[in-house]
């Protein structure tokens, strides 16, 4: 984060500022201001550990989503090994043809077959 943001959420800190405008309209009391300072300072660290959650989050999710890829080429060639063509070239295409249809979707189509509604 660049020091200007850091400086902006702390404008009104007298540590980082001489113009504070109308004394009255600021809090003198020096435990009052490191208080502020400090819960503020919190909530900056907290924002930031949130922030490293989620890209943690987003990176084991997008290995799942690679791993769930591959898994499905491996079962396919599998098929392929094992089923008559023609019955894969069908099933591929009915694919193709529901994935195009915006109202279906296969985690219901798989839920509605299924006696497990989660896996």
């Amino acid at each position: 984060m660049p020091n200007w943001e850091f400086f902006y959420f702390l404008w009104d800190d007298p540590l980082f500022t001489e113009d504070i405008g109308d004394p009255k309209d600021y809090v003198s009391d020096p435990e009052f201001i490191a208080f502020r300072r400090e819960a503020r300072l919190l909530a900056l660290e907290l924002l930031y550990i949130k922030i490293e959650t989620l890209r943690r989050e987003l990176r084991t999710e997008k290995q799942l989503h690679r791993e769930a890829q591959a898994r499905e080429v491996w079962t396919i060639n599998q098929l392929r090994k094992h089923v008559p063509s023609d019955a894969v070239e069908q099933i591929l295409i009915d694919r193709k043809v529901l994935g195009m249809d915006q109202d279906f979707s296969f985690e219901r189509a798989i839920a509605g077959s299924d006696s497990r509604a989660d896996f």
